[in-house]
């Protein structure tokens, strides 16, 4: 097997935690953030129908006094009747949209914070191998500086070696406590998004770097946006309605015979400037819906191939250090550190080995978690639940 692999899954197999990324990505669902996201969009969708829908029936009443009635001494006229409005534009397409389209957005912002969560857990990962690595090197580091010590007392070492490898020792517990900071700060992340507070496996990441086949296929985003489109079109249809709604009643009214009921009914004859508004408003809601969708389609478009340029470069990058440059690297340490033990070498040549190697690795582990990043920065932009990856 690689080298590179070797050492990632010893890192992986040192620092493993208890939460595989399915049970966070399948924890985001019943989280705090999908709750408080879900009740904006319901309230959202619920708001904007309620423009349309129409009242249920209502008992109007009105009452008055004539100071001069020839037909009767009584003065006190009254009108009880009940109304009902009534729709004549197709109200229920809108509303019907309206629910899909929050249902699509629910969908959609699930989806990203999966995706969100994804890419802290990959962050969360990366710096569980970059401390690993960097506590192995430590611990290698202090054998030999238990060595040099020796060396130094029997002769064997100049002091400026023991020196040097004390400050290579306090430089990597530095390092280790930078990272960990940050390593914390992925972990309370994730437990924010997932009400999970266990550390990550990271075991489950891949190793390899693989590109997304066809991403517009799994877009939520795509599909809220033609909804919206939908819903935006069913309200321009209803505002466009030329008798859009009338009012019917039955009462009763005192200056009329008392065996008989009123039925009347109510229809607007002029629109007004409000309904030209509204049906304004509706057109230019559809032709904004549709430019979005065109837009965002477009856009995603370039981020894809942006994607790809940026993935094979990675891939291609990994494939080298993993196959030339690391393997090269170790063995060159290793051969600086026998000649160094045998005070046949100069310390310095070897500690500049080990450096470059270290460095080798961790950009290794970056360049992976770059790729895996890409990819998930790429799901949460289309709404592409990331969990349908994990098999």
């Amino acid at each position: 097997m690689k080298i590179f692999s070797i050492l990632l899954l010893a890192v992986l197999g040192l620092h493993a935690g208890s939460l595989s990324l399915e049970s966070y990505l399948a924890g985001v669902k019943s989280s705090s953030a999908v709750t408080a996201l879900n009740a904006q969009a319901d309230s959202k969708a619920a708001a904007e129908s309620s423009q349309v829908q129409s009242e249920g029936f209502q008992l109007s009443g009105e009452l008055g006094y004539a100071a001069e009635k020839d037909s009767s001494r009584d003065a006190l006229e009254y009108h009880v009747a009940v109304e009902k409005q009534l729709f004549f534009g197709d109200s229920d397409a809108y509303a019907d949209s309206l629910k899909l389209s929050s249902q699509k957005q629910q969908q959609l912002q699930l989806n990203r914070l999966k995706s969100i969560v994804y890419e802290h857990y990959i962050n969360a990962c990366m710096f569980q191998e970059e401390i690993g690595l960097l506590r192995d090197a430590e611990d290698r580091n202090l054998k030999l500086t238990m060595l040099i010590s020796e060396g130094v007392q029997g002769g064997e070492f100049d002091r400026s070696s023991l020196l040097r490898s004390e400050l290579v020792v306090e430089e990597l517990q530095l390092q280790v406590q930078t990272l960990q900071s940050r390593y914390y700060e992925a972990l309370q992340t994730l437990q924010l998004y997932t009400d999970k507070s266990e550390e990550p496996l990271c075991r489950d990441l891949p190793l390899e770097i693989s590109l997304t086949a066809n991403p517009e296929t799994d877009s939520t985003l795509y599909q809220y946006l033609e909804q919206e489109v939908s819903a935006a079109s069913a309200l321009q249809n209803f505002s466009d309605t030329t008798l859009q709604n009338v009012t019917v009643g039955v009462g009763y009214d005192n200056e009329m015979d008392l065996s008989r009921a009123v039925v009347f009914m109510q229809i607007p004859l002029t629109q007004g400037s409000r309904r030209a508004s509204e049906r304004e408003a509706a057109t230019k809601a559809q032709l904004s819906a549709q430019q979005q969708l065109l837009f965002s389609k477009a856009q995603i478009h370039a981020q894809i191939r942006i994607y790809y340029t940026a993935q094979l470069t990675r891939k291609k990058a990994l494939a080298r250090l993993n196959d030339e440059l690391i393997p090269k690297a170790y063995e060159t340490t290793v051969l600086l550190q026998e000649r160094f033990m045998g005070s046949e070498g100069s310390y310095l040549a070897y500690i500049e080995s080990q450096k470059m190697l270290f460095e080798l690795l961790i950009r290794g582990i970056e360049t992976r978690s770059d790729a895996l990043l890409a990819q998930a920065k790429l799901y949460r932009t289309l709404g592409i639940d990331p969990q349908k990856d994990i098999k």
